[in-house]
């Protein structure tokens, strides 16, 4: 029994890293050469939707008992919020957002919101890969295996790393601050009792104010990333559905 146990941690932490490896080299690979048609390869098909979604949803059908409880997307977060969650995601992104934009108010510094409409789509998307895989899937496995508190440190340093593969956000002080957020994100989450809900609200709003304050930082958003994005989000809805649709057949 114990051996067991310990060959499922072994597997998550393997599974882990492996996936976070993958989404370095996309994320870099979609960069090298961001041709529309490359990046949407790269980064929304393979980075996303193959490595973010459909890996952890294969990993997590295959596991003992899971396919036939019809709970699959419960375990990832996929729950109706209740008081304790809108609570806990109200506090999160008062002091997440407003840490950011209030001191630069108050000086009288402008905020470059005619950014934000390019970004809306693609960062959707993007939120929702980071969430998934971060909070939904490896936080609530490691959580299982190692409790809580290794679960926020590997999810906000997975959620740091794999930064790397974007070239405006490689230096330590961006990956030190990317862990801090990566971490807040977590306990969200964990605050939350694992509803992914929550931590995807929490992400996204910071998402948009850090985009409009450093988005020299960020790959070029045009109007393709935004139709690429729609598309991907697409493809998102259409294989949660068919999954839960499945996992309802097997209850």
């Amino acid at each position: 029994m114990k051996e067991a146990a310990n060959r499922g941690k072994g597997k998550t932490l393997l599974i882990s890293a492996g996936i976070e490896i993958m989404l370095i080299i996309c994320i870099i690979a979609a960069n090298l050469n961001p041709t529309p048609i490359l990046y949407f390869i790269f980064y929304n098909l393979l980075y996303g939707l193959v490595f973010s979604l459909l890996i952890p949803l294969y990993c997590l059908y295959k596991e003992n008992g899971v396919p036939a409880s019809g709970r699959v997307l419960a375990e990832v977060g996929f729950k109706k919020p209740g008081i304790r969650q809108w609570v806990v995601l109200a506090a999160f992104v008062v002091f997440s957002v407003g840490g950011q934009l209030i001191p630069k108010m108050a000086v009288g510094e402008q905020i470059p919101w005619r950014l934000l409409p390019m970004g809306i789509v693609p960062l959707i998307m993007t939120t929702f890969f980071e969430e998934f895989l971060f909070r939904g899937f490896v936080q609530s496995r490691i959580d299982q295996q190692f409790g809580w508190v290794p679960a926020i440190l590997v999810s906000g340093a997975m959620f740091s790393l794999y930064h790397l593969g974007y070239p405006g956000f490689r230096t330590w002080e961006d990956i030190l601050l990317l862990f801090a957020v990566g971490a807040g994100f977590a306990a969200a989450y964990k605050l939350s009792g694992n509803n992914l809900m929550v931590s995807f609200f929490v992400n996204l709003p910071n998402a948009f104010v850090t985009y409009m304050l450093k988005y020299e930082q960020f790959p070029v958003m045009r109007g393709s990333s935004t139709i690429a994005a729609a598309v991907t989000l697409v493809f998102i809805g259409l294989i949660l559905l068919l999954y839960r649709n499945a996992d309802q057949r097997r209850q």
